[in-house]
């Protein structure tokens, strides 16, 4: 297929989407407990969008990651639900799959999506290990021949709906204890022996198409089940966590480029005090920091396309995706934020995409890595790169740090300063924050140099510059105030108001 054949298609499927949601206004306004219903599902996968992200050896489009990113935009510019739906299968399913499958079960696996509407996705939290993911206790034994599964995963996206599941699990060396490393395995519900159980469906806030719940897992699969890893089992999760994770960019830029549209179109037809919005100096404020997170979303799409093929292995690239991933998503749900702002009261409706927005695009900060968690992350990485050199100076660090040398230079007069290596974990996430802004302004300063629009990466770079001025700011006043207990005693207004 042509590029050119390709954007027809692109074109065709984001206009059937839309199609699909204007004959079904309540799709997204009902919480589907077990997920989108079947006959709706069955229209959105009838033009087979997820074939983009399979090898063209198995009948797909080539998984080319240019063409999965335009894919997701434009699903996500209609539904981010639908997105990250389709995301998950793409990033989370089938690249793995593709990449680390045996023979056998990629070409049954491919057969089946391309030719019979399959969904699929990954499992991998459990009820007591979120964050503590690689302390799971899902565990494997081997059998003659294949192996056994026993455990419980929940928040797995599309639970109940997917047909095919790559679940974790770690290996039971007997005694009660378990590998260190672990292992994926493919199921597929169809097979007796492998269904998944869904104990419980549970009520979510937003993203009302995505099923969520508690899923129990007693499963016989065979040998060519198990992913093949080119080194460790953690290793190879690493390699698909941060290829997703850059590929939200996909599913980032279409939906920002809604809030966009949708704020202009607002702010270009409401009129307040006998002029229209686009007047106010505070609604162009709201305006340009919208573009700015557009021009930046680009650039993360710009440095995905580059490096996230599946041929690419990915596993120490954690800082680039890990700062993509915050900053994205935190971009995503400011924007939402600013456009329910602009709309007013009329956008705090689940039928307004302004209040849909809000609530569907919260718990990207969350999945994939807490962003508090990742933004001290992030700093951990960099106070220990510091310490590796011997530097305490955080420019002079940038500017020889390979994912900030241009940003560093043109953010020069904020990051001149010392960073003690023992940093309270509050100042270790401001840290964290800076530095990812950091190093996606290097993407964009690359994209600029690659010949995108220079007033469009301008702007975008003074609006970071005030967000890191900010950032630093705080990082310098910042002091530990501590909790103060017992607050019962005289700690009621009541108590002092004169009667």
């Amino acid at each position: 297929m042509s590029q050119a054949q390709f954007e027809s298609f692109v074109q065709n499927y984001q206009n059937t989407l839309k199609s699909i949601l204007n004959d079904h206004p309540e799709t997204e306004t009902v919480n589907h407990l077990e997920g989108l219903p079947r006959e709706i599902l069955d229209k959105v996968l009838e033009p087979v969008p997820l074939s983009v992200f399979i090898p063209t050896k198995y009948g797909g489009m080539g998984d080319r990651p240019s063409q999965c990113l335009a894919l997701l935009e434009a699903i996500s510019y209609e539904s981010i639900a639908l997105g990250l739906a389709m995301g998950i299968n793409g990033s989370l399913f089938l690249e793995p799959v593709a990449k680390y499958g045996h023979e056998e079960a990629k070409k049954h696996v491919f057969d089946q999506f391309l030719n019979h509407k399959k969904l699929g996705g990954l499992m991998i939290t459990e009820p007591e290990f979120g964050t503590d993911a690689l302390n799971m206790q899902t565990r494997y034994q081997g059998q003659n021949p294949g192996f056994s599964l026993k455990g419980s995963k929940h928040w797995g996206g599309l639970t109940g709906l997917a047909d095919f599941w790559l679940v974790t699990a770690r290996k039971d060396k007997g005694g009660g204890k378990l590998s260190r490393d672990i292992d994926l395995f493919i199921c597929e519900k169809s097979n007796p022996e492998q269904r998944i159980e869904v104990e419980e469906y549970y009520h979510k806030l937003g993203l009302f198409l995505i099923p969520y719940g508690l899923n129990k897992i007693d499963l016989q699969l065979p040998e060519s089940a198990r992913l093949i890893p080119q080194s460790s089992g953690v290793k190879l999760m690493m390699d698909l966590l941060h290829r997703s994770r850059l590929r939200l960019s996909g599913i980032g830029i279409g939906f920002i480029k809604r809030m966009l549209d949708e704020a202009l179109e607002h702010c270009r037809t409401r009129f307040v005090g006998g002029k229209n919005l686009l007047a106010y100096d505070q609604v162009a404020h709201r305006l340009s920091e919208l573009q700015a997170w557009h021009t930046v979303n680009s650039a993360l799409c710009f440095y995905a396309t580059r490096v996230s093929d599946i041929s690419n292995d990915l596993t120490s690239y954690g800082l680039q995706a890990n700062a993509g991933k915050t900053i994205l998503t935190d971009m995503m749900q400011e924007s939402a934020q600013s456009l329910l702002q602009l709309v007013g009261a009329k956008g705090y409706r689940r039928d307004h995409i302004a209040g849909r927005a809000v609530v569907d695009s919260r718990p990207f900060q969350i999945f994939e890595g807490s962003n508090d968690v990742m933004y001290s992350q992030i700093a951990d990485a960099v106070l220990k790169e510091m310490k590796k050199r011997k530097e305490s100076n955080f420019l002079h660090f940038l500017k020889g740090f390979q994912l900030t040398e241009q940003a560093a230079d043109y953010f020069k007069g904020h990051l001149d300063f010392k960073i003690d290596s023992d940093l309270i974990q509050r100042k270790r996430v401001v840290l964290g924050k800076v530095t990812a802004r950091l190093i996606t302004s290097e993407f964009v300063l690359e994209m600029g140099n690659a010949g995108f629009r220079k007033d469009l990466v301008d702007n975008a770079l003074k609006v970071v510059k005030n967000t890191i001025a900010g950032l630093v700011s705080s990082f310098d006043n910042m002091r530990l105030i501590p909790i103060v207990e017992n607050t019962g005693d005289s700690g009621d207004w009541k108590e002092i108001y004169p009667n």
